[in-house]
Protein backbone atom coordinates (compact mmCIF):
# COMPACT_ATOMS: atom_id res chain seq x y z
CA UNK A 1 0.00 0.00 0.00
CA UNK A 2 1.29 3.48 -1.04
CA UNK A 3 1.84 5.94 1.85
CA UNK A 4 -0.93 8.45 0.54
CA UNK A 5 -3.10 5.44 0.63
CA UNK A 6 -2.04 4.98 4.31
CA UNK A 7 -2.79 8.60 5.23
CA UNK A 8 -5.87 8.76 3.36
CA UNK A 9 -7.21 5.38 5.04
CA UNK A 10 -5.42 6.30 8.93
CA UNK A 11 -7.37 9.90 8.38
CA UNK A 12 -10.70 8.30 7.52
CA UNK A 13 -10.46 6.10 10.81
CA UNK A 14 -9.19 9.28 12.62
CA UNK A 15 -12.53 10.93 11.45
CA UNK A 16 -14.58 7.74 11.87
CA UNK A 17 -13.05 8.21 15.57
CA UNK A 18 -14.49 11.55 16.29
CA UNK A 19 -11.04 12.87 16.01
CA UNK A 20 -10.78 16.06 13.18
CA UNK A 21 -8.10 16.07 11.12
CA UNK A 22 -7.02 19.51 9.88
CA UNK A 23 -4.27 20.51 7.56
CA UNK A 24 -2.56 23.63 7.76
CA UNK A 25 0.89 25.36 6.82
CA UNK A 26 3.45 27.08 8.80
CA UNK A 27 6.39 26.58 11.48
CA UNK A 28 4.86 23.54 13.00
CA UNK A 29 5.48 19.93 12.67
CA UNK A 30 1.71 18.61 13.99
CA UNK A 31 0.38 16.70 16.87
CA UNK A 32 -3.27 16.58 18.85
CA UNK A 33 -4.79 18.27 21.25
CA UNK A 34 -8.54 19.30 22.70
CA UNK A 35 -10.09 22.23 21.32
CA UNK A 36 -13.54 22.83 22.87
CA UNK A 37 -14.07 19.34 24.11
CA UNK A 38 -12.60 18.33 20.61
CA UNK A 39 -9.59 16.57 19.84
CA UNK A 40 -8.22 17.78 16.65
CA UNK A 41 -4.87 16.08 14.70
CA UNK A 42 -2.93 19.24 13.31
CA UNK A 43 -0.62 18.40 10.46
CA UNK A 44 1.40 20.67 7.98
CA UNK A 45 0.63 19.70 4.39
CA UNK A 46 4.31 20.78 3.37
CA UNK A 47 5.79 18.08 5.53
CA UNK A 48 6.41 14.73 3.62
CA UNK A 49 4.20 12.20 3.74
CA UNK A 50 6.04 9.84 6.14
CA UNK A 51 6.08 12.75 8.56
CA UNK A 52 2.31 12.94 7.92
CA UNK A 53 1.72 9.68 8.89
CA UNK A 54 4.17 9.64 12.14
CA UNK A 55 1.52 12.38 13.40
CA UNK A 56 -1.50 10.94 12.79
CA UNK A 57 -0.11 7.07 13.92
CA UNK A 58 1.41 8.92 16.79
CA UNK A 59 -2.13 10.53 17.77
CA UNK A 60 -3.48 7.14 17.59
CA UNK A 61 -1.39 5.68 19.73
CA UNK A 62 -1.26 8.51 22.49
CA UNK A 63 -5.00 8.76 22.50
CA UNK A 64 -5.18 4.87 22.57
CA UNK A 65 -7.33 4.26 20.27
CA UNK A 66 -8.80 0.67 19.26
CA UNK A 67 -7.14 0.29 15.53
CA UNK A 68 -7.62 -3.40 15.92
CA UNK A 69 -10.90 -3.48 13.05
CA UNK A 70 -8.11 -1.66 10.37
CA UNK A 71 -6.99 -3.65 7.34
CA UNK A 72 -3.75 -5.88 8.46
CA UNK A 73 -1.37 -3.38 6.36
CA UNK A 74 -2.38 -0.29 8.17
CA UNK A 75 -2.24 -2.50 11.92
CA UNK A 76 1.17 -3.68 10.60
CA UNK A 77 1.93 0.16 9.88
CA UNK A 78 0.88 1.47 13.44
CA UNK A 79 2.57 -1.48 15.30
CA UNK A 80 5.68 -0.59 13.59
CA UNK A 81 5.62 2.47 15.90
CA UNK A 82 5.10 0.43 18.56
CA UNK A 83 7.94 -1.67 18.48
CA UNK A 84 5.28 -4.51 18.82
Amino acid sequence: MKPKRILEDLNAYLRAENVDVVYGIGAFSGGHCVINENTVVVINKRMPVEEQLRVCVSAILELKLDYSGLKGELINYIERYTGA
